[in-house]
């Protein structure tokens, strides 16, 4: 949950593919000697993110990008690197669909050529500070499903082909929740004679369908270089049958990952909560629903410093040991969001993984273990 003035909660609430480089995209001999040089995807072969192999961990990063979150740079990539002691296998960054539906060319490129793979969020909202409480004006579930911006996302998906760099995308995450316009409870909710299926929830059954819409354009496009993530909150806001992660899940045809967002306390407001109790109770709730055969991957999570009822340190502590080994879920990559904030009431949010000397060392102790690894894997599939 990612919004840059209030965060809302989620804590209350192998085969290796060998590439072919391309060229820097540098203007000149100098610059391109500096950096390094994307991969691509072999022409005509569809290429998926897999696992890494044996026991490993994906660790991957949103480098405190700013308020549009794609304010991307290699130094920004370099400089959380630096802090955490460890290269990340990807930079997370925003697509605001309010600046435009356009492929970000300069930002994935900033970032391959940082050495990461770039995993851009598709955001359907109009304005980036705007919070739930409606659908957004503009980017309905139901307009994106009769075509309204087809020409756009497929123009989209031109461009991506005609880049050919591996990407890890992810339309409208955390669902699940109210904070976000794509919320189910504003597209219908729980009622069943308004949309499509009798039987399904028609707010959730609107999302499913505007996410099959956007990748159907790509298959037509024939795009074979993206991996596509469905992203709920392991919570479920509001707390109802109807707002399950299942009803919104697009199906096994369409997702090769799924990914989570768990959080920590994020303000002053909410009760602590450790990172293992979250996954216990809401697995159990709705989350294990969608856990099949596709890997799983924490896509968000942090926890805010200076807490009476609980530390950072312990937090992050009991996350490593629930992500390295838990009963439920078998994680293969963990996103860590590393910003800080100032919220309405004038509190900040301290998520970074520096906000103390304490957390920053509990963070470097645990993301030192071998099994978080920093490089990608993608292999061609049918």
């Amino acid at each position: 949950m990612n919004f840059n003035t209030i965060k809302t909660i989620s804590g209350l609430l192998f085969i290796s593919l060998i590439f072919t480089a391309c060229g820097s995209t540098a203007k000149d001999e100098s610059k391109a000697k500096d950096e390094v040089k994307c991969l691509v995807s072999p022409e005509h072969k569809t290429q998926k993110l897999v696992p890494p192999e044996n026991d490993g961990i994906y660790f991957g990063a949103y480098a405190d990008f700013g308020d549009s979150e794609h304010d991307v740079s290699k130094k920004k990539i370099e400089d959380f690197e630096k802090i955490a002691t460890k290269k990340i296998a990807w930079a997370y960054i925003s697509n605001n669909w309010g600046e435009g539906i356009i492929y970000p060319k300069d930002d994935v490129h900033t970032i391959c050529q940082s050495g990461s793979t770039p995993f851009i969020r598709l955001l359907p909202r109009s304005d980036n500070s705007q919070l739930g409480g409606a659908a957004d004006s503009t980017f309905t579930m139901q307009k994106i499903i009769d075509g309204a911006f087809d020409k756009e996302l497929r123009q989209w998906a031109l461009d991506a082909k005609a880049d050919n760099i591996p990407l890890l995308l992810d339309f409208a995450p955390e669902m699940t929740g109210f904070w976000f316009q794509w919320n189910g409870k504003y597209s219908g909710a729980g009622t069943l004679d308004g949309y499509g299926d009798p039987n399904y929830p028609d707010g959730p059954e609107r999302f499913r369908d505007a996410y099959r819409h956007i990748i159907d354009i790509f298959k037509e496009v024939d795009v074979k270089h993206v991996t596509w993530f469905f992203h709920p909150d392991i919570q479920r806001w509001p707390d109802e049958e109807w707002n399950s992660a299942k009803y919104y899940y697009p199906g096994d045809d369409y997702i090769d990952w799924i990914g989570l967002s768990i959080y920590g306390v994020q303000t002053e407001e909410w009760g602590w909560v450790d990172f293992s109790s979250t996954v216990k109770k809401w697995y159990q709730i709705h989350i294990k629903d969608i856990i099949g055969t596709k890997p799983v991957a924490v896509l968000e999570m942090g926890v805010t410093e200076g807490r009476p009822d609980g530390t950072k340190k312990g937090w992050l502590e009991d996350a490593f040991i629930t992500i390295l080994s838990n009963p439920y879920i078998e994680f293969k990559a963990l996103t860590y969001w590393h910003e800080n904030w100032i919220n309405a009431n004038g509190v900040e949010s301290k998520i970074r993984i520096d906000s103390s000397t304490e957390s920053l060392e509990t963070f470097q102790t645990n993301i030192s273990n071998p099994r978080f690894v920093s490089k990608t894997i993608f292999s061609e599939v049918p």
